[in-house]
């Protein structure tokens, strides 16, 4: 991002370097806008029709990045009993011995030894352990005391407690994105970690909850929607309608989450995307609204993984061995995790989807290599085929 007063001297050198000749196709002038002074070709005839827009971030205003613990391998845990195994390490064995059996690196600004063992003994026997989720349609298990610099780095609090309160659900998206294109949007019911959607660029997690509840200082007890008030009124109107009625809260989140995964809105976008928080469009009309809501509340009830959204998951695994995940590929519609054993009938779409800078049915095998895959494991894993199946589906439709 450029200042004004940088893009000014550019500016000046760049029409020197006109006046000496040097113009044609690699030289073309570009006049760009403020904040961003973005130094590529942009069509801002649609940044025009953009920000006609509502900002998301304006939209919802709590929102933040997801939890940062400093030391995955210590608090992401894949049971409630490995996150016990940890609190009675910490209080029980030695720091060498901690340090040595979860193979802690040096210490660092957000997070030391010491602060973690002081979290751990003042709030082993009152916080939660809780479930995190860490990568897409890969659920973990971490202790969350909600105090930052202590077992956990960076808890978030101000977001990630109000899905420790009671239940939730909560928007992910980016702020300007980083990768290629723009696949960054998921739905959680539980706290979530800062790269849940992309790992390698630097997209991270932001995440908005729907409610917001009540503190302990608070004289109103009753939880609230983190909608912007006017905002929120001004769409409910343009969404009324004499059968559906006016939208309530989970409806509107169901309209945002189907805009956000519209093939069409991605496509003409990208590019301001890349810059800051999504602009959601306003409904032309209520049939609009209530169409893309319902596509977008079955995406949301389908990653969320409701079992009567799911109904059975095909693709049935077969061959004869152990479940041992060592080499996963795809060929010819089978999901192959090792030289005997694969999913069946797989739709090539499923092995290549993306959400975030992930690719969830290659990863979540990735992430598993080494390991034995479970009855349950397997049922998880053909659920996930099923989601992205659909997943690209409904998009369609968007």
């Amino acid at each position: 991002m450029f200042h004004a007063e940088l893009w000014g001297d550019r500016a000046g050198k760049y029409n020197t370097l006109l006046a000496s000749g040097l113009t044609g196709p690699l030289w073309q002038p570009l006049q760009p806008p403020a904040p961003q002074y973005a130094l590529t070709r942009r069509d801002y005839g649609q940044l025009a029709q953009y920000e006609e827009g509502f900002a998301l971030n304006k939209f919802m205003p709590l929102h933040g990045n997801g939890v940062v613990t400093k030391r995955d391998a210590l608090n992401i845990q894949s049971t409630e009993d490995g996150v016990y195994e940890v609190l009675r390490d910490f209080i029980h064995r030695t720091e060498s011995e901690v340090r040595a059996k979860y193979r802690l690196p040096p210490d660092v600004r957000d997070w030391r030894y010491e602060w973690a063992k002081a979290d751990v003994v003042d709030n082993h026997d009152k916080s939660p352990i809780a479930r995190i989720q860490y990568r897409p349609f890969d659920q973990k298990f971490i202790f969350y005391s909600g105090n930052a610099r202590g077992l956990v780095g960076w808890p978030v609090k101000q977001v990630m407690g109000h899905y420790i309160a009671g239940d939730n659900i909560g928007l992910l998206t980016t702020k300007a994105v980083r990768d290629k294109d723009f696949a960054h949007v998921f739905v959680t019911r539980d706290i979530t970690e800062a790269i849940f959607l992309s790992g390698t660029t630097g997209s991270n997690a932001m995440n908005f909850p729907l409610y917001i509840y009540p503190s302990e200082q608070d004289l109103d007890k009753e939880r609230r929607i983190n909608f912007d008030p006017e905002l929120y009124a001004k769409l409910q109107a343009l969404a009324a309608d004499p059968q559906r009625g006016t939208p309530d809260e989970v409806a509107v989140f169901d309209y945002i989450y189907g805009v956000l995964h519209s093939p069409s809105y991605r496509q003409t976008y990208i590019e301001f995307l890349k810059t800051d928080f999504p602009r959601i469009p306003w409904p032309t009309n209520p049939a609009e609204f209530w169409k893309t809501s319902d596509l977008g509340g079955q995406l949301r009830r389908l990653h969320l993984m409701e079992p009567a959204a799911m109904g059975t998951s095909p693709y049935p695994f077969k061959g004869e061995g152990n479940g041992m995940v060592e080499q996963p590929r795809c060929e010819n519609r089978q999901i192959w995790i090792n030289k005997t054993q694969y999913f069946d009938a797989v739709p090539e779409v499923a092995w290549g989807f993306y959400i975030g800078g992930y690719q969830p049915a290659q990863k979540w095998l990735k992430d598993r290599k080494g390991r034995f895959l479970s009855f349950n494991d397997v049922k998880h894993y053909q659920r996930i085929l099923k989601v992205l199946a659909e997943t690209e589906r409904i998009m369609m439709q968007l």
